[in-house]
């Protein structure tokens, strides 16, 4: 009986070991979790510095969590928030433009300081949320994107680097050591997500990373920065030009494709959703035609018709290689002029040539057949861009992948998404996967511009790649929460499709109500 009973207390011994050290959420789970928090400040994990911790309190339907903000030299800056209930989930954010801000899993209130809002990735699915400023520091000029990567220096250096892809492995692999110490055990799964440059990060991290995401979320960006590069310096040398349209010719431009396409998705409403089927042509609007505005300052030119044509069609080398797709209708002003600076950021990134971002002269001394070449290997040499074959290697391998792209995107060519999107598939069935949409899908925002639809609250992407990855529920139709940038407010609902559907009004109930449209074929 005596030996029953010390084998009995032995098992329990056991037993209490096996829960502290598997289910608990800290690794010493007599410690607080805020206590666990403020001791992590001051801290160095290799060469990543922790500057400052911050414990917040669950608040309404905000949960309690940890804030980490580190930092490693030269100007990488990172911000990892821990929740109290953890998933078991790390959800890796993108960046944006020439990055240089922290994307944060929260806002503020600038006086009180209370929490405004949370990314539904730590709101709901309490992942920790990482993310960085891609190796640079906006606010600082000297350490400030593009300029800082052609500054002279082995820092410079470093930090195109880290915008070039180090910064994602760096920020993952940091955040997996605070998640391990934080809570005694590292994720469980890994998802990455971005919109425009944070969509190349995203297919820079299913091309270097692919073992270390489960599921990629990648928006609003071709697959292809070089690509990019020569459309946005191709406009962007026009320039201070005769050829340049003024803004209110782009805007003229925006008004007379709008009339003569809004309604081929079955209602007028300020969109075109139905994109494959509009055949506007620009010559209409050019002086002297009988549909043209009679003021010169209106109507285009002939050389300008041809820019309008261009940006809509696709870009070619002498020898008839496609370099980029033509863009869809769309309202370009408010984004063609920062075409030739973020063209000439990505031009120095490729050549360390700071003339091509800070001197007009010369990128519009840009040509596309002599430059081209050169952007491509430095691009690549620099590891600025996402290899279509080994991002069809991850979606091979069975880990998931969303796509996604504004069909009215006026920075980035849907099209051209469209075209590299198709070509990795094409490779993804040359590697063995006889169906890419089992691991695959790409989505269309109706009638949004860049970055529309990026914000976890106007399209959950959260849900449709966690539940595609944790549940095997593949995505098949989206819901689009439009909403007013400035004050949040929900303006309408609306399908999003799988490419190469559109929503089409049912021709009966409310239209702003997703429930009135049917995603439809061309």
């Amino acid at each position: 009986m005596k030996a029953k009973i010390i084998q009995f207390l032995m098992v329990l011994v056991w037993t209490s070991f096996l829960l502290v050290g598997c289910g608990g959420n800290s690794a010493t789970p007599s410690i607080p979790l805020a206590t666990t928090c403020a001791n992590l400040n001051g801290t160095s994990i290799d060469d990543v510095t922790i500057t400052s911790t911050k414990w917040y309190e669950a608040s309404g339907d905000h949960p309690a969590f940890c804030q980490v903000n580190a930092t490693r030299p030269p100007y990488l800056d990172m911000e990892i928030d821990l929740p109290a209930n953890w998933s078991g989930r790390l959800w890796q954010q993108g960046g944006g433009g020439f990055d240089g801000r922290i994307t944060s899993a929260i806002t503020t209130d600038a006086t009180t300081g209370a929490i405004t809002s949370m990314s539904i990735a730590l709101k709901e699915g309490l992942a920790v949320y990482a993310a960085s400023n891609g190796g640079n520091r906006a606010t600082a000029p000297a350490q400030a994107a593009p300029l800082v990567w052609s500054d002279g220096t082995q820092d410079g250096v470093t930090s195109a680097r880290d915008y070039a892809y180090t910064a994602l492995s760096t920020t993952r692999e940091f955040a997996r050591a605070v998640t391990l110490k934080f809570y005694g055990r590292s994720p469980s799964h890994t998802y990455f997500n971005g919109c425009s440059n944070g969509g190349r990060n995203a297919y820079i991290a299913a091309d270097r990373w692919p073992e270390d995401y489960d599921g990629i979320v990648s928006g609003c960006m071709v697959m292809d920065i070089t690509g990019q590069t020569v459309a946005w310096m191709d406009l962007g040398a026009k320039s201070g030009t005769e050829t340049m349209p003024s803004a209110a010719q782009w805007q003229a431009v925006t008004a007379a494709s709008m009339a003569a396409c809004d309604a081929l998705d079955g209602v007028t409403d300020g969109m075109i959703a139905n994109q494959a089927a509009c055949d506007f042509d620009a010559a209409t609007l050019q002086c002297g035609e009988p549909t043209a505005d009679p003021d010169p300052a209106i109507c285009l030119t002939a050389e300008q018709v041809q820019t309008v044509k261009d940006v809509t069609s696709d870009l070619k080398l002498g020898d008839g290689t496609t370099v980029y797709s033509g863009y869809n209708w769309t309202d370009w002003y408010s984004h063609v002029v920062y075409y030739g600076l973020l063209g000439g950021g990505n031009a120095l990134l490729a050549t360390g040539d700071a003339a091509w971002f800070s001197d007009l002269a010369k990128r519009q001394s840009f040509i596309l057949d002599h430059d081209y070449p050169i952007f491509q290997y430095g691009l690549r040499i620099i590891g600025a861009n996402p290899d279509k074959s080994r991002v069809a290697a991850f979606v091979a391998s069975g880990r998931k992948l969303i796509s996604w792209h504004a069909g009215s995107d006026n920075l980035s060519s849907f099209n051209d998404h469209v075209r590299n999107y198709s070509t990795m598939m094409n490779l993804a069935v040359g590697q063995g996967l006889t169906d890419p949409e089992t691991h695959t899908r790409f989505f269309v925002v109706p009638g949004g511009s860049h970055t529309d639809g990026e914000d976890l609250t106007e399209i959950n992407w959260f849900n449709a790649i966690t539940q595609w990855v944790e549940m095997d529920i593949a995505p098949e139709q989206l819901l689009y929460n439009k909403r007013d940038k400035t004050t949040g407010e929900l303006l309408r609902t609306l399908p999003v499709c799988r490419h190469p559907q559109y929503p089409r009004y049912n021709g009966a109930g409310d239209v702003n109500d997703a429930a009135n449209y049917t995603c439809t074929t061309p």
